[in-house]
Parts: structure tokens; C-alpha cells; sequence
């Protein structure tokens, strides 16, 4: 059986990515029994577990810990789980929190196997990651909405989950490591290279990490220095037209990278306080949030880092949320 009797827990962890899945294996180590680390997907790991290990592939995770050696993100959570498995803490996968009251540290939660079933923790710490923001978002993309159009999420799962190729010639929008690594797997899954556009002169993504994208593949990068850029396409996307010129860059769909935002909306749905327009929680010191007994780790945190430190910060919060467990009320 996977549930208590009173459904209460030390501490309860949303999100299985590197950040939660770091803070469950500190807290264990710190001797905290009872902890639940709950995940909507249905598998831990969260983006890097997309990034599976495929000969020929592109290796876009840096263990900073080894040296430096890339590996594939499969690998890297793969090399997570081993270690979570020698912890007592209780995964749950396939679950979904839909509310939280926050004075009470409660969580409604809904799965597959149980139904809806409500708990509650001493410490609460929430490591949802972040997402890409949506066209409308970035305010400088107009047009059509057709099919297509994918964020990074998308396109590992159709390219590494189900070995199809969505595209030939790509157009990706956003320059950061996400879309030069994107560039990438498309190219060795045998579309052409990719044209990299962005609202700025020169890429986002580093010099030294372009270089390293290179053995793979070679985008153009284009800087845009207009108002708007207009997606073109009826049913499917066909191009990308620029509204200083009118230039017309034909495409056969479009890859929307980087340019993340924390998932908050659990924490704005029970009045945390986050911070607008960049989403980031509010809180006081040690990733406390805005309300006592609630913590923020991960890229949920607003600076956008990879695996490693994401799991390295996950470790950190755990131990902020030791030392808040240890005061007496």
C-alpha cells in the first residue's frame, strides 16, 4: 500500500525532475522519513528523461560534477533514479495536484489508480520546472496558428519517443542552447539545417556551446530587427514572412524554443505569491516561499539552469527545509 493511514508526510515534493528528485535524496540522507515526491508524467526525470540515449545522437547534457563530459539526458536520469531507489521515499506518478490550501499544507491530488485523495505535510517543496513561452507570449510573433508549430517538448517526443521526423526544413524561433540543441537533433534525424531567428543582433546561445553544436549542425542565424514576424501557412505552416521587408523564409514547421517561465500556476492557484510578468515565486530567504512551510527549488526558482544544477539546488532546498523541520514551532 502506497498511502499511509492519516495521509500525512513529512514532506511533500511536487515534481520529479532533477530538482525534487534531488531534494528526496537529501532529505532521506538528512534521516526525514516519510516523504512523497509526486510527479504528473509517467516517468521521473522530467525534460532530460525526453533526451533518450540513441547511437549517433546528440549528447545535450553537461555533467559539470565529472568534468564536464556530455552525456544523453536519459543517462543522466538514469544515473538519478539509482540513487533514489536506495531512499524509502514514495513516487507517484501519473498524479496531478489540482488545488493546495496553503495555510493547512494540504494538496488535493488525482491519479489514475486511486482517484482524488487529499494529504498533508509538514514542508511542501515545490520544484515544477518551467515551460516555454507560447507565441502570443514573446509578442513578436503574429499570424496563423497552424499545425506545426511545436515547442522542444513536442519535438523530442515525436523525434527520440516515436522516431518520426515532423519537419525537412525547419524554422526554429528562439537562439538559446534549447533551439541550437533542437538544430541539432533535427539535423541527424535528417531534416536540413535549421534557420535560427530571434528578436536580437547576435545568438543567445554562448560562442562555446554553438561551437559544440557545430559537428552536428550548421543554422542560420537570423537576427530580427523588426516589429513583428508573421507565421504563414493555412492548414500547416509553409513559411515565416518579416514585416519590415516582406522577405518570405518557406518552412515546414516551426520549432518555438528557450524562453522559459516558471510552471506557477499551482502557487498562484493557492495565493502564493509570485512575481509578474516573470512568474517567479516571492519568498523570503533559504527558497522559503511566501507562505511558512512551502519552498521553491529548480528552474521553478526563474533562472534557468541545467540538470545538474537543478539537481545540485534541489539538494540545497532540502536542506533549508531540514533546518525548518528542526525549529521548534
Amino acid at each position: 500500500g502506497w498511502m499511509n493511514p492519516t495521509n500525512h508526510f513529512r514532506v511533500v515534493i511536487i515534481g520529479a525532475g532533477p530538482a525534487g528528485i534531488g531534494a528526496a535524496i537529501a532529505l532521506s540522507k538528512h534521516g526525514i522519513k516519510s516523504i512523497a515526491l509526486i510527479e504528473r508524467s509517467d516517468k521521473i526525470g522530467g525534460v532530460p528523461s525526453l533526451y533518450k540515449k540513441k547511437k549517433g545522437g546528440v549528447r545535450t547534457f553537461i555533467r559539470w560534477s565529472r568534468g564536464g563530459i556530455p552525456v544523453f539526458g536519459e543517462e543522466y536520469v538514469n544515473s538519478l533514479k539509482r540513487k533514489l531507489v536506495k531512499t524509502d521515499v514514495k513516487v507517484w506518478l501519473q498524479t496531478q495536484v489540482i488545488e493546495i490550501e496553503t495555510k493547512e499544507r494540504k494538496l488535493s491530488i488525482i491519479n489514475p489508480i486511486e482517484g482524488k485523495i487529499s494529504l498533508t505535510a509538514d514542508a511542501v517543496i515545490m520544484a515544477c520546472g518551467s515551460r516555454e513561452k507560447t507565441m502570443s507570449e514573446r509578442g513578436w510573433l503574429t499570424g496563423a496558428r497552424p499545425i506545426r508549430v511545436f515547442f522542444t517538448k513536442q519535438l523530442l517526443q515525436l523525434i527520440d519517443g516515436n522516431d518520426l521526423l515532423p519537419m525537412r526544413n525547419p524554422v526554429i524561433i528562439g537562439s538559446d542552447l534549447i533551439g541550437y540543441a533542437a538544430a541539432a537533433k533535427l539535423k541527424v534525424a535528417g531534416a536540413a539545417d535549421a534557420i535560427i531567428m530571434d528578436k536580437r543582433r547576435r545568438p543567445k546561445c554562448s560562442y562555446v556551446e554553438r561551437l559544440y553544436f557545430r559537428r552536428w549542425s550548421q543554422p542560420n542565424f537570423r537576427g530580427v530587427d523588426v516589429k513583428a514576424v508573421e507565421v504563414v501557412g493555412s492548414k500547416t505552416a509553409s513559411g515565416i514572412r518579416l514585416s519590415k521587408d516582406g522577405d518570405f523564409i518557406p518552412c515546414d514547421g516551426i520549432v518555438v524554443c528557450g524562453e522559459l517561465v516558471p510552471n506557477s500556476e499551482l502557487a498562484l492557484l493557492g495565493q502564493l505569491k509570485v512575481e509578474l510578468p516573470s512568474r517567479k515565486p516571492v519568498g523570503g530567504r533559504n527558497y522559503q516561499m511566501s507562505e511558512s512551510g512551502w519552498f521553491s527549488a529548480g528552474n521553478m526558482l526563474g533562472v534557468f539552469r541545467g540538470a545538474e544544477w537543478c539537481y545540485y539546488n534541489g539538494r540545497r532546498v532540502a536542506r533549508a527545509v531540514v533546518n525548518y523541520l528542526s525549529q521548534p514551532l
